[in-house]
Order: structure tokens, then sequence, then C-alpha cells
């Protein structure tokens, strides 16, 4: 699961777009100069789903609309990771959606639920 992922929603929640994207952007950057990834091929779909969890708050979408607008916010981040790196694989893409894109959106909202579970003190709306 793709913790930064989780935190950089959370953010978006709590501090609005301007905040989420720009925490998607830099916990993107880091997480691919930790990683073996090429830079900045996480840090543009974190910057996107930080930005669109910031833009719910201001929409008015809560309780269970968050919910499932998140879901969809991780789905569309891993869609996007493995458009980028499908080009590196001989596989077709429609496999690597099968196989890596749903796995990892059940696993990171199963991670989003856990977190937010425990963070939701620091996280909360004031």
């Amino acid at each position: 699961p793709d913790l930064v992922v989780v935190l950089v929603l959370l953010i978006g929640k709590r501090f609005g777009c301007l905040q989420g994207s720009t925490a998607g952007f830099i916990l993107g950057a880091i997480q691919d100069s930790l990683t073996s990834m090429p830079v900045g091929i996480s840090a543009l779909p974190k910057s996107i789903i930080g930005y669109t969890s910031g833009k719910m708050k201001s929409v008015g979408a809560g309780g269970t609309m968050y919910t499932v607008w998140f879901v969809l916010m991780i789905f569309v981040h891993e869609l996007i990771i493995y458009m980028f790196l499908q080009f590196k694989t001989d596989l077709p893409f429609i496999q690597l959606v099968y196989n890596r894109v749903f796995p990892n959106t059940i696993y990171t909202t199963v991670m989003f639920f856990v977190v937010s579970f425990f963070l939701k003190k620091y996280f909360a709306e004031e």
C-alpha cells in the first residue's frame, strides 16, 4: 500500500487544495528519489489527487461521498502511475490494470481507513 497517497489525501481534505497538491508534489518527488522509479512519475498523480482531495472540501462533499471520492482518487492515482510504467514493460495495459491497479487500490483503500481512523484527531475539521 502507498501510505504517501493516504497522507496526501488526508492533508488535502484537512488543509485544502493548494496545500494538498503541494504536499503531493513534494512527497511524490521525495518518494521517487528514494526508490528506483523515475523522478516525477509519482509526483504528478499525487499532486492531482492532493488538489482533488482539497477541492472536495470546497464542493461540500462529506461523509460517504468523501469515501467514494477517495477510493476513486486512489484508483486514478494507480492508473496514472501504471500508465507511465507500461512503457517499460512488455505487458498489455489491461493486464497491468487487473494485476496491479486493482489490488493496489484495495490495499491502499484499506490502509486509508486504518490510518484515518487512528489519525482522525489530527485531521479532523475544525
